[in-house]
């Protein structure tokens, strides 16, 4: 690796490292969200090892989400995220398995929902670094169909 690449990559671990939780949680939501879009459009090209790959990189994510949890002080919200998370990452098993697109449409739907609450909740309250998943101030009903 060049000099240059790496201060890139301390640059950033710094801006991660100094990022306020809230971001961070919505970051994850855009790499999720980006990452099941991709996997959805590979399926209609039919190229399978892409879509495997994006659908790891997405489950990925929600194991991140799901380890980013504080169950201690989230309380009851941290319990809903955690079941949640824990059906999205079923739910994309079954459709890199299965290579359907409804699963992973149906986890989409439900990654939408909660980065708009993730970033309205951002908005509403001050930035704080001990502002944690499943601490949020309001939640926003989600529908579960499937």
């Amino acid at each position: 690796m060049s000099t240059y690449g790496g201060y890139q990559n301390a640059y950033r671990q710094a801006a991660v490292g100094t990022m306020d939780q809230n971001k961070l949680i919505v970051m994850l939501y855009d790499g999720a969200i980006r990452q099941i879009k991709l996997a959805l459009k590979h399926m209609a090209e039919g190229d399978i090892e892409k879509v495997h790959t994006s659908l790891i990189k997405s489950k990925n994510i929600i194991s991140e989400l799901m380890a980013s949890l504080n169950m201690e002080k989230g309380g009851e919200i941290a319990k809903n995220l955690q079941t949640l998370y824990s059906f999205m990452f079923g739910q994309l098993i079954e459709a890199n398995m299965q290579k359907e697109s409804k699963p992973a449409e149906t986890v989409l739907a439900l990654l939408l929902q909660l980065r708009e609450a993730w970033a309205n909740i951002g908005k509403k309250q001050p930035t704080s670094p001990q502002t944690s998943p499943g601490m949020a101030g309001e939640a926003k009903r989600i529908s579960l169909k499937g």
